[in-house]
């Protein structure tokens, strides 16, 4: 192995599995210490397991709810306590309830907003006095394709209100803060996901089947959590050391499609024919 981040301490949210428990075994692989969180304390513990059995080096805090500040304040002080100031705040974890405009309920609109932006903002607000006594630091954020494009579901099924409102949000903030931030040395930059299969989406793949999300990209296969870690890994690293305020789609190419996926064999050739005969058609003026 490279051992891209050797050396560094990486905070990590939401680690209990999917994308966080994938980037928790990535980061270790590469050589950073790891320290994670989750509501889920069964999981989270053995995620532990699971970087120290492969040789790495990880603890954790569980339960911890995000949203709670002053656990969350608890958190950032933990990590000090156990590594020292740290390089890396990956802000993976966020709460997702799904409706349209008209069956959202305040209660789910709230929840969405504290558990996929709020959480992010304290997060980052909490971590920047140790990047700030550190001298450096990179923060990477989960945005997704959610906050990019259309419905960002197949066929732009409508019920991903807030997810999409939320997740447009961190965009937003991961731009603002790359300025804000770069006096100090700290690069910001945003992961965004397209259909990736974790425990919390794959009941969705399976029930819709993988043809509808095929449709909306260009490669044809669905995601995996490792293909997110993977691109985390490169942002944390000093490899993308002269990379802040970016947005990283990682979604087999469904926002260069517009969700559209790949050209329709019949649909390209009725248009090649209509452009060949329209490149032959003698000049016209008005």
């Amino acid at each position: 192995m490279s051992k891209r981040l050797q050396g560094k301490v990486a905070l990590i949210t939401g680690t209990a599995d999917g994308q966080g428990r994938a980037a928790a075994l990535a980061f270790a692989r590469e050589g950073a210490r790891i320290v994670g969180c989750d509501l889920k304390a069964d999981l989270a513990e053995e995620t532990v397991r699971m970087v120290r059995d492969a040789g790495g080096e990880m603890v954790s805090m569980q339960p911890l709810d995000l949203d709670d500040e002053q656990a969350l304040i608890g958190w950032i002080e933990f990590a000090v306590a156990e590594y020292g100031d740290f390089d890396i705040l990956y802000n993976n974890a966020s709460g997702v309830r799904g409706g349209t405009i008209e069956t959202l309920t305040r209660e789910q609109w709230d929840y969405n907003l504290a558990n996929e932006i709020t959480i992010v903002f304290l997060a980052i607000k909490h971590a920047l006095p140790v990047f700030k006594r550190k001298g450096e630091g990179v923060i990477i954020n989960t945005g997704s394709i959610a906050g990019m494009i259309g419905a960002a579901m197949p066929a732009n099924v409508p019920g991903n209100l807030v997810h999409n409102v939320s997740k447009g949000a961190v965009l937003r903030m991961t731009n603002n803060l790359a300025v804000e931030l770069s006096p100090h040395n700290i690069r910001v930059n945003a992961i965004s996901p397209g259909i990736i299969d974790t425990p919390a989406t794959h009941g969705l793949i399976v029930t819709a089947g993988d043809q509808p999300w095929f449709d909306s990209q260009l490669i044809q296969r669905i995601g995996q959590s490792e293909d997110i870690a993977k691109a985390a890994v490169f942002l944390a690293s000093d490899e993308a050391s002269f990379i802040t305020g970016i947005n990283l789609p990682v979604d087999g190419g469904w926002s260069a499609s517009g969700g559209a996926g790949q050209p329709d064999p019949e649909i390209s050739a009725l248009f090649g024919q209509a452009m060949a005969e329209l490149a032959t058609a003698p000049n016209s003026k008005a």
